[in-house]
């Protein structure tokens, strides 16, 4: 496994404070964001940190980063609209490293809807999504019939932000592939469960990985 950098990347509000995992010949790259940043959410917290690590292990060039005022990162928090701003930063930045590979991103919980709204708003922004821990209590999602890339769910089953059975409703209108892995009984924050977390989120980004074609060729996000 290959050190961790750390780096800044140039965000729409200020400089993004960022770690890199850097993988020789990479099959794919992943940007991972963190939750609520309100809430004690940072890029450092143990499910971001683990799948981070277990995408790595795939073969993966990774990114994990703060979100705009959180950590040392320039700007201040705005409710998962500016912070979607922030991740098209981090997906651009990544996509340097790593021009024609796909690309995945991987959301935790306020990190997910971020990651959403962006594909609802730009389809060449991305081209999975993995999102851990989807809180469909605390945000409407008519976002996630707009995203034609597929995406990954895991869950846990007693999440109180969203079970599984209100996840499974919100992705009915999809059109685009869409699985869930539920992590049995599991709250939203999964303690003491995170490598376990962290090992189903990379297995559903490799699964998500398969499914892809040819790597598009990307706008701008």
């Amino acid at each position: 496994m290959s050190e961790v950098r750390r780096l800044w990347i140039d965000g729409p509000a200020g400089r993004l404070e960022a770690l890199l995992r850097v993988a020789e010949c990479p099959t794919a790259t992943a940007v991972v964001g963190h939750p609520h940043p309100l809430h004690g959410g940072t890029m450092h917290n143990p499910v971001v940190f683990h799948a981070d690590r277990e995408v790595h292990r795939l073969g993966w060039t990774t990114l994990r980063f703060n979100f705009r005022g959180t950590g040392a990162s320039e700007g201040v928090h705005d409710e998962a609209r500016g912070e979607v701003d922030d991740v098209a930063a981090a997906l651009n930045w990544l996509r340097g490293l790593a021009p024609g590979r796909p690309q995945l991103y991987v959301g935790y919980s306020f990190g997910s809807i971020c990651g959403i709204r962006l594909a609802a708003r730009d389809p060449h922004a991305v081209d999975g999504l993995v999102a851990i821990g989807l809180p469909v209590r605390v945000f409407e999602l008519p976002e996630t019939r707009a995203v034609a890339v597929p995406l990954a769910v895991v869950q846990g089953s007693e999440d109180e932000f969203g079970t599984p059975a209100e996840v499974e409703l919100a992705l009915a209108a999809r059109t685009a592939a869409a699985t869930l892995h539920v992590v049995d009984g599991a709250p939203h924050l999964f303690p003491g469960r995170a490598p376990e977390v962290g090992r189903l989120a990379a297995e559903a980004a490799r699964e998500l990985l398969a499914t892809l074609g040819p790597p598009p060729t990307h706008g701008g996000a």
